[in-house]
């Protein structure tokens, strides 16, 4: 890049709008799951980002992470939701994304005098994450904590284990887990508690009878995920209100009732393993069989033997890139039309098989499938844009060298993304999905030295885009009077 266009690229960089575009984008931490909104349906890597993310907080009722965005995963969005004051919907927008992924500040511990005590954080009915799962692992390893899984929520179970433990070791037995607490615990080893010398006698169980159970009248995160595995299964249609009421009672039995197990209406470890098991079939039941077919946004290898097909047939004459973009859902939808099937623009079998039964009477070998096309990337977009601020305008030009005109700049940025765009303003027009509002990566559309669109730029937010005019490639602001006059609409291209 010249040397004058430095200062270009730093105010586009600095601007408003790159707050909008670069600046603002996602960390690391939320870059996979901030990318799409997920919700009831989805079957995505995504979601099993999501899904871990819950699972490790404690709001997902299964420890299986599917990648299917079930009604467990509904629920245990829900849940985020509600104790993160969000909109309690269930999708998993921006919003509840941020609130997802965000990490605690966890400040390292000083160097403090010996005098100094405290250690620990002070853990409560209430406390969750990092710390209450240490705690609940360091309980499970002496025998104290008898619920199946790490929660990593501080319930009723964790506090009961917690007064067991300071019980044992002669210490006030409050239930919270405090630093002196949590200072003897984490001292002990990890073999069977230590017994005190006068050992109070335990009432004999029935030989059936679980080292764990929820009844009438338990609270807590654990009989929160009950509700949400027989709410999964049919069995329970109310709130997850964490209290193991009437209705979670009747629930409880009428699961035991339909699967042959005595009818008591406490779930005890087999039944509560059960419940979990089948609620984990019933998601995986659930989850869509994945589609052959090809459409718009697909990408890989199969999307590149369809290009090649097509463009053997004179169908697609653009680049093979392994990207189902605009220009090849129009070539399906030509072929389609051309052999009189559903003109859907979905490359279903049907379609497919049409295409390479045609291609085998031309007697042409269509091109191999190459390595899959790296995904479209937004912050890459505004990025490249960035470093041709300052640039000529050259008419019909389309490289860094030469110039470029207004379709040639868009042209040669969409195609460092994979995506082929049209070489004309008015056919990437024609190519585009329309857009109420444009949003970062959109093409913004104008009406200036001919009727139709005739102008064209990359919207890059806070009512800013960047194109290339008589100036040159620029910024300009889309409330000018100008641009508000001769403003067409915006398209999604990718």
């Amino acid at each position: 890049m010249k040397k004058g266009n430095t200062n270009a690229v730093k105010t586009l960089v600095i601007s408003s709008a790159c707050a909008g575009a670069i600046l603002l984008l996602p960390s690391k931490g939320e870059a996979a799951l901030g990318d799409q909104v997920l919700r009831n349906g989805m079957k995505h890597p995504d979601v099993e980002e999501l899904q871990r993310a819950l699972l490790h907080q404690g709001y997902l009722k299964s420890s299986h992470v599917t990648g299917y965005y079930g009604p467990v995963t509904t629920n245990a969005v829900k849940e985020f939701q509600k104790k993160h004051h969000l909109v309690i919907d269930g999708i998993t927008g921006k919003m509840t994304v941020r609130a997802i992924t965000q990490k605690p500040v966890v400040k390292p511990p000083a160097s403090t005098p010996k005098t100094v005590k405290a250690t620990y954080k002070t853990l409560k009915q209430g406390s969750q994450g990092n710390e209450v799962e240490r705690l609940q692992q360091k309980l499970k390893e002496l025998k104290y904590f008898k619920y199946p899984k790490i929660t990593g929520y501080f319930g009723r179970v964790t506090a009961d284990a917690v007064k067991a433990y300071q019980k044992e070791k002669k210490i006030p037995a409050s239930g919270i887990a405090d630093d002196k607490t949590q200072r003897l615990l984490f001292k002990a080893s990890s073999a069977s508690p230590v017994k005190s010398q006068k050992p109070v006698p335990a009432k004999p169980k029935p030989a059936n009878e679980s080292s764990f159970i929820l009844r009438l009248n338990s609270v807590g995160s654990e009989v929160q995920e009950l509700q949400s595995d027989l709410k999964a299964l049919g069995f329970y249609n109310y709130s997850l209100d964490r209290i193991f009421g009437k209705k979670t009672e009747a629930s409880v039995k009428s699961f035991q009732k339909a699967y042959k197990l005595p009818v008591t209406g406490v779930a005890d470890s087999k039944t509560l393993t059960i419940i979990s098991a089948e609620a984990k079939k019933k998601e995986d039941e659930t989850a869509p069989p994945p589609s052959a077919d090809l459409r718009l946004h697909s990408v890989g290898p199969k999307v590149y033997q369809l290009q090649s097909d097509l463009k053997v047939l004179g169908f697609y004459t653009y680049k093979v890139d392994n990207i189902f973009g605009k220009m090849t859902e129009m070539s399906v939808k030509s072929f389609q039309k051309a052999y009189k099937l559903s003109v859907t623009g979905v490359a279903d079998s049907k379609t497919i098989e049409k295409i390479k039964a045609e291609v085998k009477k031309k007697g042409i070998e269509p091109a191999k499938p190459q390595t899959t096309a790296k995904p479209f990337s937004v912050i890459n977009l505004v990025g490249d844009a960035a470093e041709l601020v300052g640039t000529p305008y050259t008419w019909g030009g389309e490289t860094v060298e030469e110039g470029f005109d207004c379709s040639g700049f868009l042209v040669y940025l969409f195609k460092k993304q994979n995506v082929q765009l049209p070489r004309t303003v008015a056919s990437i027009w024609d190519a585009g999905k329309t857009v109420s509002q444009p949003k970062v990566g959109d093409i913004v559309f104008f009406e200036t030295y001919k009727k139709g669109p005739s102008h064209a730029g990359i919207y890059i937010g806070n009512n800013n885009f960047v194109h290339s005019g008589s100036r040159g490639v620029a910024v300009s602001d889309i409330r000018l009077s100008y641009w508000t006059d001769r403003y067409l609409g915006a398209k999604q291209l990718y």
